[in-house]
């Protein structure tokens, strides 16, 4: 190991810095080498600290949440591997209702890839009855650290008068990564809920980005085209019905608790409502096309198989190896291509492999 590694080493807090750590330890399907040097920050100002040090260091940074939606190479991250943790969630005062009118203006309108199917195949769970409409309630700022895990803060500001988020129950991760990947809830994306975000930028400093500079579309973000790291943002949430939030959340991480949990969650982005359409398919799932389609149900590599239970997850059904998982999504993509014409878009990201490994699934 380099100069330069053991003076980051040395400068972190050794009861939170970990060597070779294995990365199957810290993602939710299970599967990942070792950093190099994982390290948890108990705090926004240490997060900072560990990325501003790694980079003047030029030892290369990589920031893991909770591991929900990240395929990690067999052969682990080089460099310096970062958890936030803290965990600060401050609720703040009332929003006037000009305020938020316009911030209305500012949020993207993003159609939502959401079509159910009742009738045939395994994703029979529905989200229209769950849904409503929450505009008429007073709105109110809250702030959250990157590193929070939105699981908690669902539960903790729904027990406080404070809704908006019951559409994303039980979809994994912090909310740095929500954002990232503007996660979405039934047809609901969480950019309809950002006033703000505070950023840490490559030269080292704090700013603040509004909303709408933050090119929020289907599944991506400004932040995938910038080496800018999330460190929090300000929500405006509803003071809304806490009652029947509380019933939506459970109700909904119910009806999607068919989802595998050794899994990413889904693999691939749903075909366009228009492909759907043209295709003449009662889903625009992509769980559908692998069940109903190309017919893959069961179709394991290794112990890297396709869900019976929801068909766009692919679970660690032991040991199963990125080489494994990788070869499952190859052969989805290269049947879909074939039989139906059309190139799948994953969902999930690929972290630490080689260009040559990733190249034709990307």
């Amino acid at each position: 190991m380099g100069e330069q590694y053991k003076e980051l080493i040395g400068k972190l807090n050794p009861k939170y810095l970990k060597l070779n750590e294995p990365l199957s330890l810290h993602t939710t399907v299970g599967i990942g080498g070792p950093a190099d040097i994982w390290y948890e920050a108990q705090s926004t100002e240490e997060f900072i600290e560990a990325i501003n040090l790694a980079r003047k260091l030029e030892i290369p940074v990589t920031i893991l949440g909770r591991g929900s939606n990240v395929l990690i190479s067999d052969s682990g991250i080089r460099g310096l591997v970062l958890k936030n943790g803290s965990k600060n969630i401050v609720i703040g005062s009332e929003v006037s209702v000009k305020e938020t009118e316009e911030l209305e203006k500012e949020v993207t309108k993003i159609e939502a890839r959401w079509a159910s199917d009742s009738e045939k195949g395994t994703f029979k769970y529905e989200f229209k009855d769950l849904d409503y409409d929450e505009l008429d309630s007073p709105r109110i700022e809250v702030k959250i650290d990157s590193g929070v895990d939105m699981a908690f803060a669902i539960n903790f500001l729904i027990n406080k008068g404070i809704t908006g988020l019951q559409w994303y129950a039980r979809i994994p991760g912090n909310l740095g990564g929500w954002i990232y990947n503007n996660v979405h809830g039934g047809t609901h994306f969480i950019n309809e809920l950002i006033k703000s975000v505070d950023v840490l930028t490559e030269n080292g400093a704090v700013i603040t980005l509004k909303v709408s500079d933050l090119n929020f579309g289907y599944d991506v973000s400004r932040f995938h085209n910038s080496n800018e790291i999330i460190l929090s943002a300000t929500l405006n949430l509803y003071k809304g019905d806490k009652e029947k939030a509380k019933y939506v959340a459970i109700e909904w991480a119910k009806r999607k608790s068919i989802q595998p949990h050794r899994s990413l969650g889904s693999v691939f982005k749903n075909i366009s409502i228009e492909d759907q359409k043209r295709l003449g398919y009662p889903t625009n799932g992509i769980g559908y096309i692998v069940e109903h389609v190309i017919k893959l149900s069961g179709y394991r590599v290794g112990d890297a198989g396709i869900s019976k239970a929801h068909h766009n997850f692919i679970e660690n059904l032991g040991n199963a190896s990125a080489k494994d998982y990788l070869q499952v999504i190859k052969t989805i993509q290269q049947k879909v291509q074939v039989e139906i014409g059309l190139k799948l878009h994953p969902e999930i990201f690929l972290i630490g492999f080689k260009p040559s490994e990733i190249e034709d699934i990307l």
